[in-house]
């Protein structure tokens, strides 16, 4: 789906401002979400939406309110190959 540039841009930059801004695409149709590496940076609100299960993984995305900012779970990762391969990629 994205190009390989992409990927790799996203596997190596993932995190380096803090919140990173993703997009996927779903049916044709562009969705976008904001992500953390819980190693680089993650706020006190995101922190508190990760369900306990989850608690235990470094990448987490979440869906975005009107400022940007986490409003509601959306997946966790331990590898950030594995958010790629789900068709994340830095907006």
């Amino acid at each position: 789906m994205w190009s390989e540039e992409l990927k790799k841009m996203t596997i190596e930059h993932f995190g380096d401002f803090g919140e990173t801004i993703l997009k996927t695409v779903a049916k044709g149709k562009y969705s976008y979400a904001v992500g953390f590496d819980r190693n680089l940076y993650i706020t006190e609100e995101a922190e508190s939406l990760i369900p306990e299960s989850e608690k235990d993984k470094r990448y987490f995305i979440f869906t975005m309110d009107d400022s940007r900012k986490p409003a509601t779970f959306i997946k966790a990762y331990d590898f950030i190959e594995d958010l790629v391969e789900d068709g994340w990629a830095i907006d």
